[in-house]
């Protein structure tokens, strides 16, 4: 079985990132590149890709080689392609709609099943620079960043989280989106999960809140929860050491680590166009 030391890997920073040479994602996958693909991204947490050339149903076709493409109940996506959602902004797109992801964050916790893998595919980078996505490391903030006493205190905790908290600001009242807010809303109810989560491959721990949409700390009264929350999303950007930052060219693949990374986009390129393809990869159903 193949391991990450046949890929062609060049490491991109000593904590989290590399990059993957000489391997087409538009071609079939075998058995052993994907083991060696996991095995990479277990031990970098962020994988990148240059110059592929993907379909909408090649993207799909890769992310479904690691699991279930989830599809996101407001998102738009690719017209091939549900599970491909569509991340884009410019003021030639939609003056009214501006950048909403510069904030640090793991996708889609407010799901049962939390996603295991992201897949960004940058289709239009803007021209005059910007959008840079950052990642950190929320394993080695766990182990850098807290006392023995934290990761005692907060391995006894659960936190809610929440699709409503972050979305229903964003809609239009009495818009057509805010009936389908409406809906996917009643689909998806506040789930709660540790604040410390255990990777179930490598048994590493990992700090799993994040300010996009954890809402409170469960065991904690209102004070306590929010004080609690605040400092622990103050630690994920504390340390540049703990983060790898992407300069996107058109064409670039990222695969990441949802259960150990946060990821940050920055908004500097407005009002300048960037169009991006992302699916989220849940783990499967059946894993038969």
């Amino acid at each position: 079985m193949a391991t990450s030391q046949e890929l062609n890997i060049e490491i991109l920073t000593p904590r989290i990132g590399a990059m993957i040479h000489n391997l087409d994602l538009s071609q079939p996958l075998t058995k052993d590149q994907k083991h060696a693909l996991e095995e990479a991204l277990y031990k970098y947490h962020v994988l990148f890709f240059r110059n592929q050339n993907l379909t909408s149903k090649q993207q799909s076709d890769v992310a479904r080689l690691f699991g279930d493409p989830h599809v996101h109940p407001v998102f738009s996506h690719t017209a091939e392609c549900p599970e491909v959602s569509v991340l884009e902004f410019g003021v030639d797109v939609d003056p009214d709609k501006k950048p909403d992801s510069d904030i640090w964050h793991t996708d889609v916790t407010w799901s049962k099943n939390p996603p295991i893998i992201g897949m960004l595919y940058a289709k239009i980078i803007p021209k005059q620079g910007g959008g840079d996505t950052l990642w950190a490391n929320t394993v080695e903030i766990y182990k850098q960043e807290l006392s023995n006493e934290m990761k005692e205190f907060l391995g006894k905790l659960t936190a809610e989280h929440s699709f409503a908290y972050t979305f229903q600001p964003l809609i239009k009242p009495n818009s057509a989106a805010m009936a389908q807010f409406m809906k996917a809303k009643e689909a998806n109810p506040p789930v709660t999960h540790p604040v410390i989560r255990e990777h179930p491959h490598t048994k590493e721990k990992c700090l799993y809140v994040n300010r996009t949409y954890t809402t409170k700390i469960n065991e904690l009264n209102e004070q306590e929860s929010n004080l609690l929350l605040q400092y622990l999303f103050s630690l994920i950007n504390k340390k540049p050491e703990f983060t790898c930052r992407w300069k996107w060219n058109e064409n670039d693949v990222c695969l990441w680590d949802e259960r150990t990374t946060q990821h940050y986009a920055t908004a500097d390129y407005w009002p300048q166009h960037r169009r991006m393809h992302r699916c989220v990869i849940m783990e499967r159903k059946d894993k038969s």
